[in-house]
């Protein structure tokens, strides 16, 4: 396994109803992934934690790093 980051400039999330919502990343900002390989196979897994905030209406959110 290898850890990745990945270079997007926004994406998305649905919410508890299905809803899709659209989320902008700053410039120096990525997300966090895993690329597991197996053989000929290859998965992308984005990492993702519990929302910070009690009233969130994602029940996960993608951990976004900077530096």
């Amino acid at each position: 396994m290898l850890s990745v980051w990945q270079k997007k400039s926004r994406f998305m999330e649905k919410d508890i109803h299905g809803t899709s919502h659209w989320f902008e990343l700053t410039k120096g900002q990525w997300i966090q992934g895993l690329v597991a390989r197996y053989q000929q196979e290859r998965r992308v897994y984005v990492v993702t934690v519990e929302p910070e905030l009690p009233e969130a209406v994602h029940d996960r959110w993608p951990r976004i790093m900077s530096g």
